[in-house]
Formats: C-alpha cells, structure tokens, sequence
C-alpha cells in the first residue's frame, strides 16, 4: 500500500491508519459497551498509545497545519493542482494580513507531500528549428548567460515556440519579450505562422509597454532576428543585440524556461483548447495568470 510513496508521505499514511483504528476503538466503546482494553489486544496496539490519543489537545502548529492546509487544497482544487510548492507558498504569502507569520515553504512542501497533493505536470513536445544565418546577418554573444540585471529593462530576451492544436494540423506561435531583471514578459504575441511579423508584433507590444527603454535584446540565431530590417528597427531604438551561440540552448535558458512554463499553465488550466481561438485565449489567460501572480 505504501510502497513507491515518499517517506514522509509513507508516515502519514501510517499514523492516518493508526488513527482510523483509534476512532473505531472508541465508537465501538461508546456504541456497544465494549471493553478498550479487549479491543486494544485484539489490534495489537498498547491501551497507553489509545488514552494518549484520545486525550490530545492539537498544539499551535498542528492547529496553524490545519489552516494552511485547508487553503491549500482549496488552491489545488482551484486550479487543477498547478502549483508546486514554491508557487503555492508565494500564493499563501500573499494572502496574509499584516503581522501575520510568514508560512515557509518546507512548510508548506511537507503538507502538500504529506496529504497527497501534487502539481500536475504537462507533457508537451518542444521542436527546436534553426536556419543557418550568414556571419554578417548575425550578432555576438553580449549576454554570456549572464542572466541577472540590476535594473528593468537592462537586458531583454525573446524567443519563439510553438504548440500543435489537438486533433487539427495547425500550430500556435508565441514570441515573448522577456525582461531578465524580473522575470517578466514586457510583451507578447500570438500567430498561426513562425515568421517576421510576429516578432514585430511582440516587439511592438513592448515598445508600446516600455517606450523608452534601450535594452540589450538576447535570441537564438531564427531567421526572424537575424534580417537586417530587424537588426536596422533595434538600431534604430538604441537596442544592442545578442544572439547565442549555434545549438547552445542554453545561453537562452530563463527564456526557454519560462516557456515551457506558460504551456504547462495552459495544458493545466485549459486542457480541451482544440481550435486556434480556443488555444490563443488560453495562452493570454495563462500569460495573464502568471502575471497577476508575479506581480
């Protein structure tokens, strides 16, 4: 019953059978009259352990475990067990009045391991497609995986990805502008195809959002980024820009990771989007999820 169960998970279970025997101990006693002290030898279990757990007044951190549970399984339930336990103590942080405690997340990692309660976790294909760019059409590396800023709208990255639409042939294609100091997008947009025009459109958003910034502008070595128009429109706005190096995914990895992030949020949250519309409002809805979230 408890084999492949973590250990702390595979104790709870335990005492939770220990203390379902407890309490048919003392309805039985109560409801039949029937001696605690046969009952206890029938279970195998000392009549001293019975009487400790009969007479035990919860202490202030089993009664505060009790509170923070219940809103954890309320959040759970909410949305479809999306958070693991950072996300889900950044949510319970949030929500305390002033003086309250702050709720730690081993805190909050042992009850959800405890109870049963696990993320859920996407399972997405990610395709990764290069088009070889000559050497004049391409930039240096300025960012070195350097991916800490010290202020907003010091270093951006953007990339594309792309989702296959359920029972169709068709793909959605979002490009997100990135900004390292927060981790947050400063804009976005959606398409049905992976060409220039969409990294025009997320680019033009964040422009929109932050007019003024001269931000150095990280991506890998698509076609999109290295046309010289493109290269020309950055120029244009201050923008120095970085490219990775060919086949080092990493070099853009926060980008690359908040990615597969949104779609895990929008397998989670919107699991039977099976059009382009459908799929392009549930990827705005996760965009906007995770940015009431981290704002």
């Amino acid at each position: 019953m408890f084999a492949g169960q973590p250990k702390q998970r595979q104790i709870a279970l335990k005492q939770q059978q220990r203390n379902s025997l407890y309490s048919l101990i003392k309805e039985c006693h109560r409801e039949y009259k029937w001696s605690i002290e046969w009952m206890c030898k029938q279970a195998n279990i000392a009549r001293s352990a019975y009487y400790k757990w009969l007479n035990h007044k919860p202490s202030k951190r089993e009664l505060r475990d009790q509170k923070i549970l219940k809103r954890i399984k309320e959040i759970a339930e909410s949305n479809n067990s999306l958070f693991g336990s950072p996300k889900m103590t950044l949510a319970l942080n949030n929500e305390l009045a002033d003086g309250e405690a702050k709720i730690y997340r081993r805190t909050v990692a042992r009850l959800m391991c405890v109870n049963g309660i696990y993320t859920s976790k996407a399972r997405f294909n990610k395709r990764y497609r290069y088009q070889a760019a000559r050497p004049e059409e391409t930039a240096e590396n300025l960012l070195h995986r350097d991916f800490n800023a010290t202020k907003p709208n010091e270093k951006w990255c953007t990339d594309i990805t792309e989702e296959k639409i359920p029972g169709t042939s068709q793909k959605i294609y979002l490009c997100t502008i990135f900004d390292l100091y927060d981790r947050f997008p400063v804009g976005y947009a959606l398409s049905k195809r992976n060409d220039t025009a969409l990294v025009n459109a997320a680019l033009s958003t964040a422009w929109k959002r932050e007019p003024n910034s001269h931000a150095m502008l990280h991506s890998d070595r698509g076609f999109q980024f290295t046309r010289m128009p493109f290269k020309h429109e950055l120029e244009e706005h201050g923008m120095p820009q970085s490219m990775s190096r060919i086949g080092r995914c990493i070099d853009n990895g926060p980008m690359e990771g908040w990615q597969g992030l949104i779609k895990e949020m929008r397998e989670v949250l919107y699991p039977k989007a099976n059009s382009y519309e459908e799929m392009e409002k549930a990827f705005k809805a996760s965009i906007e999820y995770y940015t009431r979230g981290a704002s």
